[in-house]
Order: structure tokens, then C-alpha cells, then sequence
């Protein structure tokens, strides 16, 4: 019996927390660090607008884990 293979095995799977796609450092995740994962994870075409989401719901980035959705920093 052969190991079950994805399509597109790079990428990410829901609620699973893989640390070689994205871990924090310190606590922090900028949004550069989580951008790496987070479109893989995401989709692309999602990344930008659940970005400006997490942003306006979650400024100070309080509901975090090592994969979670980062905040865009201004300034």
C-alpha cells in the first residue's frame, strides 16, 4: 500500500501547525516573516484581503499562534 500523495505537496493544510513553513521569533511575527507561509497557506489571492481584515479586527495582533494571520504594520 503506497503513502497517500497530494497534487501540490508544498502546500499547507488547515488547522495542522507545520514549524518548517513559519515559526515566530520572541512572540512577534511581522508581516514580511508570515508572508512566506501565509500565501502558501492562504491562497495568494486571499492573502492581501485577510491581511487588511486581521489589521482592522486585531490591530495589536492578540489572537496569534506561529501560523496566524499577521498584522500589517504601518508607519
Amino acid at each position: 500500500m503506497t503513502p497517500f500523495v497530494s497534487k501540490s505537496p508544498r502546500l499547507a493544510y488547515l488547522n495542522y501547525r507545520d514549524l518548517d513553513l513559519g515559526i515566530t521569533h520572541n512572540g512577534k511575527l511581522s508581516y514580511f516573516e508570515g508572508k512566506v507561509y501565509e500565501i502558501k497557506y492562504l491562497k495568494k489571492e486571499n492573502f492581501s484581503r485577510l491581511v487588511k481584515i486581521k489589521t482592522k479586527v486585531d490591530p495589536e495582533n492578540f489572537f496569534r499562534n506561529e501560523q496566524s494571520i499577521s498584522v500589517h504594520q504601518s508607519g
